[in-house]
């Protein structure tokens, strides 16, 4: 009776063996499958991405972010990047820079310049709107938005002074990919507005190449209050400029300028 049963039992054995070896086989094959999906899933969503930017559509560029933000390990800069362009359309600038100072960690160097100019630009808005505020607010207060402002302009130059030689090479061939999009004249554009800017807050400009300001004599202690009056007048003095419109052409969301934010699809 035992030998039958142990008979009956062998065959049982077997068939759980087989199960076991083809579930350990299958395992590569839904890894791979899996691969190549999230491998088009990319280029579609990528592209999904930049022609929804294109046509001013926050919720369909949203959307694609999303979606390439899902099991993230592939060109991983590319969902933080959408991301943000999603929140240049929404308005969100502080959110905006976030995400491409994420997109700026990941980028590989063919992309890295397109993400430089697109967090530089989000970073001049910053600085902009907190120069605009040091014009309507009291004095106080103007002047702490008037430092915000410097503050942010500097930023926005030590971003330019960290980018790699190719991005403002003349270059355009395949093997220098970084510059090919004319990113460098993008970023030489800002860099002179930012120093420009910063300059008309009452601080001069760090310098492109070293970082260092220039040395100006400084004047004698003034009455805190005359110093403020001062640095309200500057800020609204640059406002001033501002309004004529040069500058504006270069702006995030300028369609007409043609220099937009930049898309590394």
């Amino acid at each position: 009776m035992n030998r039958e049963k142990s008979a009956a039992a062998v065959p049982g054995r077997g068939k759980q063996r087989r199960r076991r070896l083809l579930l350990l086989s299958a395992a590569p094959v839904l890894v791979a499958v899996a691969l190549a999906v999230k491998l088009l899933s990319v280029g579609y969503l990528g592209s999904e991405a930049a022609a929804s930017f294109g046509r001013g559509d926050q919720a369909g560029t949203a959307s694609a972010a999303s979606g390439l933000d899902i099991a993230n390990f592939v060109e991983r800069h590319k969902a933080p990047f959408a991301a943000g362009d999603a929140l240049v359309l929404s308005g969100d600038f502080t959110g905006a820079r976030a995400r491409f100072e994420a997109s700026l960690a990941d980028a590989p160097p063919a992309d890295e310049c397109k993400v430089r100019v697109n967090l530089v630009l989000s970073i001049e808005r910053l600085a902009d709107a907190a120069a605009a505020a040091a014009d309507a607010t009291a004095a106080t207060n103007s002047a702490q938005s008037a430092a915000d402002a410097a503050r942010l302009y500097d930023d926005g130059l030590a971003v330019i002074r960290a980018a790699p030689p190719g991005c403002f090479s003349p270059d355009e061939s395949k093997d220098n990919a970084n510059g090919a999009e004319g990113e460098g004249d993008r970023l030489r554009g800002a860099e002179e507005r930012l120093q420009s800017k910063a300059g008309k807050l009452g601080g001069a400009a760090p310098d492109a190449e070293t970082g260092d300001v220039d040395k100006q004599p400084q004047p004698d202690p003034e009455p805190q209050q005359s110093q403020l009056d001062k640095l309200e007048e500057s800020a609204k003095s640059a406002q001033r400029e501002r309004n004529g419109g040069r500058q504006r052409e270069e702006y995030l969301g300028n369609t007409d300028a043609g220099s937009g934010t930049d898309r590394p699809w």
